[in-house]
């Protein structure tokens, strides 16, 4: 079941980079929605006025090399963006064919509590390994934070280059949320509450529902797959 997730949406997550001056820094992991080539990814990855880019995977068989000198860029623009519930909507500059597969929306009211999940992204970006990985988790939760946001609870400890990558539903193979990184408890902590202490660190990861991500692609006037 991972191997089909895997070959499925291989081609669909994307490496996202934001340019600096000379440089190009590695920002965390983006993924296609659309045929006309819109993608999506966190919003606290990027800066509102970023040069951002994408570099897809490179089709290799057998074991693949660390680096991705070969591959091309290809730069993206921010069309929509939603702060509050950390969504972003890109969208490739040049016009780029894509091959999509159909109905890779899922229904995230309709996914249960213990529902076996897995996402796809670039854990180790930051550290120039740029090879995806997939892991495999359980959905521990589903919960509203203080601003309505939709989120999803999982016990994997995702790192941070795997942030923006899509949470898939093992059950249909469909998206059902955005990886947003570690879970932290105190963020969703009543204001009455003292934050003085030591930070809780926990093994448990959020995903926000990817509702919010259909809503900025409706409010583009996309229709949704």
């Amino acid at each position: 079941m991972l191997q089909d997730i895997y070959y499925q949406y291989k081609g669909a997550a994307m490496m996202l980079f934001r340019r600096e001056k000379d440089e190009v820094a590695f920002c965390g992991t983006a993924f296609l929605v659309h045929s006309d080539g819109y993608l999506v990814t966190a919003a606290h990855l990027i800066a509102d006025r970023a040069e951002l880019m994408v570099l897809p995977m490179e089709e290799v068989s057998g074991f693949a090399t660390v680096g991705a000198e070969s591959v091309a860029p290809i730069s993206v623009e921010i069309r929509r963006i939603d702060r509050q519930c950390d969504i972003a909507l890109l969208k490739f500059v040049q016009e780029i064919e894509v091959s999509m597969p159909e109905h890779i929306m899922g229904i995230p009211e309709e996914v249960p509590t213990g529902n076996s999940v897995a996402c796809l992204g670039f854990p180790f970006g930051h550290y120039h390994i740029y090879t995806h990985l997939i892991t495999q988790a359980v959905v521990s939760a589903k919960i509203l934070s203080g601003n309505e946001t939709r989120i999803f609870l999982f016990d994997t400890m995702v790192h941070d280059g795997t942030r923006g990558a899509p949470l898939i539903n093992l059950y249909d193979g469909r998206i059902i949320g955005v990886v947003g990184g570690r879970f932290e408890p105190q963020e969703l902590m009543p204001q009455k509450l003292d934050r003085s202490e030591t930070p809780i660190r926990t093994n448990i990861s959020y995903a926000v529902s990817i509702d919010h991500a259909s809503k900025l692609m409706e409010d583009e006037a996309l229709t949704i797959v």
